[in-house]
């Protein structure tokens, strides 16, 4: 028995630390994406469009994590532009809030982020998880997939953009 227990304790902290994924090396940025929408909620245009569309019945915060200049070439109605650079540190900053004139989300009010094809979606959300927030959803397949499913159902900002006619990109994701 004794020889059993000594086992076990060389063993077993080997194997547990082995298995911890902390500190893993990538070689995509896809890998990380595939590992984050492991422990990420998803949220189809379908169900988002019920959400939206419920009357009040249930709070939610819906953020988009694409820059600015994006944003303003077509985004979802209702949403606030948080990019994901920003996220962190503006997500419990009530300043931020009161600047877009919502209430900052509490930690367990859902809240569903969404990006240009769903990556940096998975990624907010599953920053979001690790600061707390336990009500959180990625818009599978992001803006796009909303756009294909509701495209008469979007908003634009142009005249923000300050006269700029370029459309900008995020490499893609």
């Amino acid at each position: 028995m004794k020889l059993l227990h000594k086992i076990l304790i060389i063993v077993f902290p080997i194997v547990v630390l082995g298995s911890c994924t902390c500190n893993k090396s990538y070689n995509s940025v896809d890998e990380i994406v595939k590992q984050a929408s492991k422990n990420v909620k998803m949220i189809t245009p379908d169900e988002l469009n019920k959400l939206m569309n419920a009357g009040g019945d249930e709070v939610y915060t819906l953020i988009d994590v694409r820059q600015e200049i994006e944003h303003y070439y077509g985004y979802i109605p209702g949403s606030v532009v948080l990019p994901r650079g920003s996220l962190e540190f503006s997500i419990g900053d009530s300043t931020f809030w009161e600047h877009t004139g919502l209430y900052m989300p509490q930690k367990e009010e859902k809240i569903v982020v969404y990006c240009k094809k769903g990556q940096r979606g998975i990624l907010a959300a599953e920053t979001l998880n690790k600061l707390g927030y336990t009500n959180v959803y990625a818009l599978d397949g992001g803006w796009k997939n909303w756009e294909l499913a509701y495209p008469d159902l979007y908003e634009k900002a142009l005249d923000k953009l300050g006269g700029s006619s370029s459309h900008a990109t995020s490499g893609g994701c």
